[in-house]
């Protein structure tokens, strides 16, 4: 919890009001026993004003009672969204950090963005203030009764504490049970998320018997921990609510046993075992649900909290402050790398440098270490052995926040055609339009607020768009990863236009396997074939 309140914008203050409210209604059950009781002392006697009065009295508390609920429910969904927003935006930063190799597959990243903040985000109204509810009220209860009997109190205590041991072990049970599954849950979704993205593929080749097995597969895997949640579910369940009208007829047995004993009045003793009838044992009706839900938020919260205490380095945008233009420079000395646990050295002793103006083409065959030498720029690996350094930018500035970088496959989302290529950046988007017509892509020029729908674009359109992007980034260099593939002669010729355009305001980097495109004032990186020695 103190995590979640450093990493979240929610105070302790916050927490304290809605604490008090809670303890308000915690109260009211309490003080509506104790006018019943009082009634019925009241009735008994005949004194039918005061009876009016004591009505009156439950009346007001009533409303009272409505309006301090509704404003607990207001104050508890305000921080439910606060929490899930502020959860969800650590995580997405974390997501974004530089080590590339921390980032989740997509089932784990889904699993984390949507089920575990959820949870964690209902842990005030499902978990938290449950078992505020049951304490105070329990608390209350226990007081009013030993006022009364503290012989029917005891017996509360003893069921209540009888309550509370099986209610520890099976909580066990299910966050176990929880931690598996969920872990399980992590793999199907990955897997929804490949079908979902190679659904023409599957539908052409028709393999949907495949698909099936492999989600029966994971259904399989998940079915005993299910199962042992269903179990322990089930025994909570079935143990506090056999178990509560149990000690509810035991207690009254009891009690009317020592009216003798104890000398207490008929009303009295039936205020008393309302009271603890109201106040203890039904309070443990509703605790089996919140225990199910605490053993989620417990594992929601072991997935979640790691990555949200990891320092999150923010990354600057670039100013012209923070560079020189006529300066900087990429330089690489003696870079060489291979992966671990393998020998293949993948680049061996390369040089280069590479300026914020001109082309440079990244050219090997497949496999040849293009990408790999991409990464090493971008800092994403390390070179094993030399260095790549950035000269010329303030020391505060990340690499990879100087590149545009523009994948195979640009990732396009279904909102207006401004907000795709502009990504919430502070780009001047009146440049778009031009941009979006030198690259034939006209019918996106004439209106920036039209919704772009992902599944309706060609191969040949994500790629074109997704070069704007880059170049809409306004970074000191652009990076294209084989930015021809998908599109036919005549728009790469557009491209590449397009391109030696903007080399004269930012250093090009094309990362490719043909000479086609490349002039004299080009720069040429071989890569692979022992060009890089």
């Amino acid at each position: 919890m103190q995590t979640i309140l450093r990493i979240t914008s929610i105070r302790y203050r916050w927490l304290l009001g809605l604490l008090t409210l809670r303890v308000l209604i915690d109260g009211f059950n309490v003080l509506i026993s104790m006018l019943i009781q009082l009634g019925l002392t009241v009735a008994l006697s005949g004194q039918v004003n005061l009876l009016v009065a004591i009505f009156a009295g439950m009346l007001a508390a009533a409303v009272v009672y409505t309006g301090i609920y509704f404003l607990s429910g207001v104050v508890t969904e305000r921080l439910k969204r606060r929490v899930s927003g502020d959860i969800a935006t650590a995580l997405m930063a974390n997501f974004l950090q530089d080590d590339a190799t921390q980032v989740p597959d997509n089932g784990t990243a889904t699993n984390l963005i949507v089920t575990d903040t959820q949870h964690i985000m209902q842990f005030l109204d499902a978990g938290v203030l449950p078992l505020v509810d049951f304490g105070i009220t329990v608390f209350l209860g226990v007081i009013y009764v030993v006022t009364q009997s503290w012989q029917l109190a005891l017996m509360f205590v003893a069921f209540g504490g009888l309550f509370a041991g099986v209610s520890r072990g099976l909580f066990r049970q299910q966050n176990q049970a929880q931690t598996t599954f969920i872990q399980i849950d992590d793999k199907h979704k990955a897997f929804f998320n490949d079908f979902l993205a190679n659904v023409a593929v599957v539908r052409n080749l028709n393999v949907f018997a495949y698909s099936r097995q492999r989600h029966a597969h994971y259904f399989q895997q998940a079915a005993p921990s299910m199962e042992q949640m269903a179990t322990a579910s089930g025994a909570l369940a079935g143990i506090f609510n056999g178990g509560v009208y149990l000690a509810e007829v035991l207690t009254l047995m009891v009690g009317f046993a020592m009216l003798t004993v104890t000398g207490s009045s008929v009303a009295g003793l039936l205020g008393a075992w309302n009271a603890g009838v109201g106040s203890i044992l039904w309070s443990f009706l509703g605790l089996a649900p919140t225990i199910g839900f605490l053993a989620q938020q417990r594992t929601s919260i072991d997935r979640v909290l790691p990555r949200l205490t990891q320092q999150v380095m923010p990354v600057f945008s670039p100013m012209k402050g923070d560079y020189q233009p006529d300066t900087i420079k990429i330089r690489g000395t003696k870079v060489s790398f291979h992966y671990p646990q393998t020998n293949r050295e993948i680049l061996q002793h390369l040089d280069f440098q590479i300026h914020n103006q001109g082309i440079t083409f990244l050219i090997g065959a497949n496999d040849a270490g293009k990408t790999t030498l991409l990464k090493l720029i971008l800092n994403e690996l390390q070179p094993t052995t030399g260095k790549i350094e950035i000269q010329g930018v303030s020391a505060k500035i990340k690499s990879a926040s100087l590149f545009a970088f523009v994948p195979q496959r640009s990732v396009m989302f279904t909102a207006s055609v401004m907000a795709n290529l502009l990504l919430a950046s502070q780009a001047d988007p009146t440049k778009l339009p031009a941009l979006l017509k030198q690259l034939q892509l006209d019918r996106y020029a004439a209106d920036l607020d039209q919704t772009l729908q992902p599944n309706q674009l060609s191969p040949g359109e994500q790629r074109r768009l997704g070069i704007i992007r880059g170049i809409a980034a306004d970074r000191p260099f652009i990076v294209l990863d084989e930015p021809f593939s998908d599109i036919d002669a005549v728009n790469q010729q557009a491209v590449m236009q397009l391109l030696r355009q903007e080399a004269k305001k930012r250093g090009v980097v094309i990362i490719t396997h043909t000479f086609d495109f490349v002039t004299a004032a080009d720069q040429v990186l071989k890569v692979g074939d022992h060009h890089d020695n």
